[in-house]
């Protein structure tokens, strides 16, 4: 029972369906030896670009993509999964291939050669290779039989990541993005002879009006692809419980988010995902982030509560947005809360409560300021806005 390592449908591939996309997806296609076409992507299946794209996923380590609803792939992602479609289409001899076993018989004959069948039985054994070497490997999967070129697209492609061998009966397990999600979908024929043509049985997906049956399949040729495009941050926040309007210094409060994952990858505060305050540095609120509880899958809302500490007297504004440790803010902000926090908070034991303290801590802040690192954009910017803050809370106490 040889089976690629680490590679699972459930636990590897994508989790939404092959389709129906994103509106805009529309594409004017011309490839060699087929007439233009204007293709509607959006009802269309991506089945090539599936297989292709978690094949990329598996040999680059890239998280799994969890997104269940296909319509809210974000359209930058859904294009990509379109191009691996075209790629899948563009190996050597992959279009006059998909003409061929389209069109010829599952038996042999002297006009049409050995006929579909036994090249399965050829291509099966080339797929147990690839298999014992650790490598998965797309098929296309013939369902139709035609002579018309276009029908080609009423065919298939798999991902085959296994097999069972007993005698002469291969079962191979293949990822179906037909069937999101499992890991049952197999293919199975018996290769102890190319001839006579014997069925070819499946429980994924199958020729129409014929359940449980294909004609047989190929390999295509794959050419690795970065998955990079396919892993789109994105989050829309929005303030649950915003902070009283308003507090008096130290005065705490407990602040709620809203945060809806919007993106094509899941929010994993193990990998650095939490919840920002952009407009909120550290020397503000006490805090300059939330914690997620646990990973955010694409299309899923969560809750983020965060305590803060209210500053010292003036007007301070709170606003979240989604952070990733390392990298810059992404998503759409929440709203901005403004609050008027009244009076003064009392000096520390032992410090003089005058301007002449103020004034030497505002001279302290200017040259904290001069010598920011702006190597570092990110963080740069967070200081700069903290030490704004402090200043102009000091020139409002002065006066």
């Amino acid at each position: 029972m040889p089976f690629v390592t680490g590679f699972t449908p459930s636990t590897s591939a994508p989790l939404f369906h092959n389709g129906p996309w994103p509106a805009g997806l529309d594409l004017d296609v011309t490839l060699e030896g087929l007439p233009a076409v204007s293709i509607d992507v959006t009802r269309m299946g991506l089945c090539g670009g599936m297989s292709f794209l978690a094949r990329d996923i598996a040999e680059s380590g890239t998280p799994q993509l969890r997104g269940t609803d296909p319509t809210r792939v974000p359209v930058p992602v859904a294009r990509h999964i379109l191009h691996r479609l075209i790629d899948s289409f563009l190996g050597p001899g992959v279009i006059a291939r998909w003409v061929h076993v389209t069109s010829e018989l599952d038996h042999g004959t002297w006009f049409w050669g050995r006929g579909l069948f036994a090249e399965t039985v050829e291509a099966a054994h080339e797929v147990m290779a690839a298999v014992d070497a650790g490598v998965l490997v797309p098929i296309g999967v013939v369902l139709a039989q035609s002579v018309w070129p276009w029908d080609v697209f009423q065919n298939h492609v798999e991902l085959v990541y296994g097999y069972d061998l007993d005698g002469g009966q291969l079962t191979l397990h293949v990822y179906d993005c037909n069937a999101e999600g499992s890991d049952r979908v197999t293919i199975s024929l018996d290769i102890s002879a190319s001839a006579p043509a014997k069925p070819v049985s499946t429980n994924g997906t199958a020729m129409a009006g014929q359940p449980g049956r294909i004609r047989g399949f190929f390999v295509l040729p794959y050419v690795h692809a970065d998955p990079a495009p396919a892993y789109l941050d994105d989050a829309t926040l929005s303030l649950t419980t915003a902070p009283p309007a308003e507090m008096a210094p130290g005065e705490t409060a407990a602040v709620m988010a809203t945060v809806e994952n919007t993106g094509s990858t899941t929010l994993d505060p193990a990998r650095g995902y939490h919840l920002g305050m952009p407009a909120s540095p550290t020397s503000v609120w006490g805090t300059d982030r939330g914690e997620l509880a646990g990973p955010l899958d694409p299309g899923q809302v969560t809750t983020v509560t965060t305590t803060l500490v209210a500053p010292g007297a003036g007007t301070a504004d709170l606003q979240v947005q989604a952070a990733r440790d390392g990298s810059s803010w992404f998503g759409r902000p929440s709203e901005v809360a403004r609050v008027s926090v009244a009076g003064q908070s009392a000096p520390a034991l032992g410090e003089p409560d005058d301007g002449e303290a103020l004034l030497t801590r505002l001279t302290e802040l200017q040259a904290d300021r001069m010598q920011i690192d702006w190597s570092d954009p990110f963080t740069a910017r967070r200081e700069s806005s903290a030490i704004a803050r402090e200043m102009d809370a000091i020139a409002r106490s002065l006066g």
